[in-house]
C-alpha cells in the first residue's frame, strides 16, 4: 500500500487533523498497549514502543541478527514526513525505537515519499543495504532506491536510484534474500500514451551480487488479474504488497488487493523457480474466515527458525488511522501450514517465541 504521487499529500491535509485526533485518543486509551508483557502479542490494539510512544512501522520488513529481531518500516502517520523508521525486539511483542534511518534532509532531500524498505546485508562486505520505493519532485515517477550503511542502526548513504526498467517505474515493492542473491518484487505501471496507468503486473529482479542495482528481470506476469477487462485501462490493475517466502522448496508469492488504505483478502501463487512459471492466485484460507485478513493488508512472511521448527509469522499492516475502522496499525498472526497449505489464524493474544528461540 501507499501514497499515490498525485493524490498523497492532498490526502494527508485533508484527513490528518481528524485522524492524529483519533489515534492520540487511542493513546490515552486502555486499548494502546506496550506490546511487552512477558512477550506476549495483543492483537486489535494500539502498539506503544517501550518509551510509550506510538509504533510507526508499516509497509517493511524484518531480519533477524543473532537473538534480535529489526523491523523497519515506513511511517504512515497523518503527519507523516516520508521517513523510515528502524525497531529492534528479542521476543517479537516489546519494541524498542532504534531511529529514523532515512529522513528527508541531505542526500535524501529531493525524496518526498519513501515506502516499502527491506534491509539486506551485503555478502563479502557484512554492509547493510535499505531498499525502497521513492518518489520525488520531478520526477516521472517511483523509482527503487538503494541506501548503504556500515551497521543495521548506522548512517545510511544513497547509492542508487533506478527504474528497473529503463523510464519504467514502480509501486509496492519487497525483497527476497536467498543466501547471497537478493530479488527485488514489485508491482508495475505502464505507460501508455503519456499517461502512467499503475499496478498493472507484478514482476521479480534479481540484483547485482552487490544489492545496489537490479540485474535482470526473471519474470512479469498477473497482468490485470484485479482489473476489468472491459473497462478502460486505467481500471486494469493486478495486486500489491507482493512478498515472497520459501518453504519446503516451494516459492509463495503473497500480496494484496489494490484496495488504497482498505484491508483486503490476501492471495498468494505458488512455484519451485522464481522465474516460473508460476500458479494460477490463490485466497489464503482463515482460521475463522475472514473477508479482509482479519482487517489488515499483508505485508510480509516471517520464518522463525528454532528447535521445535520453524514458526511462520504474519505481517499484517491496518491502517486503521485512515479508514477509520478498527484499533491500532500493526497486526501480528500465526501462518500456519496444513498439508502444504498455507492459513492464517486469529490469534487476539499469543506468544511467538518460545523456549529456545
Amino acid at each position: 500500500m501507499k501514497i499515490r504521487t498525485c493524490l498523497g499529500r492532498v490526502g494527508f491535509r485533508l484527513f490528518r487533523s481528524a485522524a492524529w485526533r483519533s489515534i492520540a485518543a487511542a493513546v490515552s486509551f486502555s486499548g494502546a498497549v506496550l506490546a511487552a508483557s512477558e512477550g506476549v502479542i495483543q492483537n486489535d490494539t494500539l502498539w506503544l514502543d517501550t518509551e510509550g510512544r506510538p509504533i510507526l512501522c508499516n509497509g517493511g520488513n524484518m531480519i533477524r541478527e543473532g537473538g534480535t529481531f529489526y523491523w523497519v518500516g515506513y511511517d504512515t502517520a497523518p503527519r507523516h514526513r516520508g521517513e523510515i523508521n528502524l525497531y529492534a525486539s528479542e521476543d517479537l511483542a516489546a519494541w524498542r525505537f532504534v531511529g529514523t534511518i532515512i529522513k528527508r534532509t541531505g542526500e535524501f532531500g529531493d525524496i518526498w515519499w519513501a515506502g516499502r524498505p527491506s534491509l539486506v546485508r551485503q555478502p563479502g562486505t557484512g554492509k547493510y543495504v535499505c531498499i525502497f520505493e521513492a518518489d520525488g519532485r520531478g520526477w516521472k515517477h517511483h523509482k527503487i532506491a538503494y541506501a548503504v550503511a556500515d551497521r543495521i542502526d548506522g548512517e545510511y548513504h544513497l547509492a542508487n536510484l533506478e527504474y528497473p526498467e529503463p523510464g519504467r517505474s514502480v509501486g509496492d515493492i519487497s525483497v527476497y534474500q536467498e543466501g547471497d542473491r537478493a530479488y527485488v518484487m514489485a508491482a508495475m505501471h505502464d505507460e501508455i500514451e503519456g499517461k502512467i496507468y499503475l499496478d498493472r503486473s507484478m514482476a521479480i529482479f534479481e540484483l547485482r551480487s552487490d544489492f545496489l542495482g537490479v540485474k535482470e528481470k526473471l519474470y512479469e506476469g498477473f497482468r490485470n488479474v484485479d482489473g476489468k477487462p472491459d473497462r478502460p485501462l486505467r481500471q486494469h490493475t493486478s495486486r500489491e504488497a507482493p512478498h515472497i517466502v520459501k518453504k519446503d522448496g516451494v516459492y509463495y508469492w503473497f500480496s494484496s488487493a489494490l484496495v488504497g488504505w482498505k484491508s483486503s483478502e490476501t492471495m498468494y501463487a505458488t512455484a519451485t523457480d522464481l522465474a516460473g512459471p508460476w500458479s494460477e492466485l490463490k485466497l489464503l484460507a482463515t482460521e475463522p474466515r475472514s473477508t479482509d485478513s482479519f482487517n489488515t493488508q499483508h505485508d510480509l512472511i516471517l520464518p522463525i527458525e528454532g528447535p521445535a521448527g520453524v514458526t511462520y509469522l504474519y505481517v499484517g499492516d491496518r491502517y486503521s488511522q485512515w479508514t477509520g475502522v478498527g484499533v491500532g496499525q500493526n497486526v501480528f498472526l500465526p501462518l500456519e501450514w496444513r498439508e502444504g497449505v498455507p492459513v492464517l489464524v486469529w490469534k487476539k493474544s499469543w506468544s511467538v517465541m518460545g523456549p529456545g528461540r
